[in-house]
């Protein structure tokens, strides 16, 4: 079996089509009494699973990054159900 390459598209089914998750961040909020707040990214991200927009398949995106299948760091990716 040859190495997966991005090129080979979805690792399940090897649609081309692309893949979705969501994302969600926190912000620390904080202002004076009387004013509005503003925020700080504070770092936390939480990630849904990844489906393939062909076959509905999901995959933890720390498992795709991994692979090489979407680029970033598996290790930052805290999974969110």
């Amino acid at each position: 079996m040859t190495a997966y390459t991005p090129d080979h598209g979805c690792p399940k089914c090897g649609g081309q089509s692309g893949y979705s998750f969501t994302m969600t961040e926190s912000h620390d909020m904080g202002g004076g009494w009387g004013e509005l707040a503003s925020s700080g990214d504070n770092g936390d991200q939480r990630y849904s699973l990844v489906s393939c927009e062909d076959c509905g398949h999901k995959f933890h995106l720390r498992t795709l990054r991994a692979l090489g299948a979407i680029p970033g760091d598996e290790a930052a990716c805290v999974p969110h159900y």
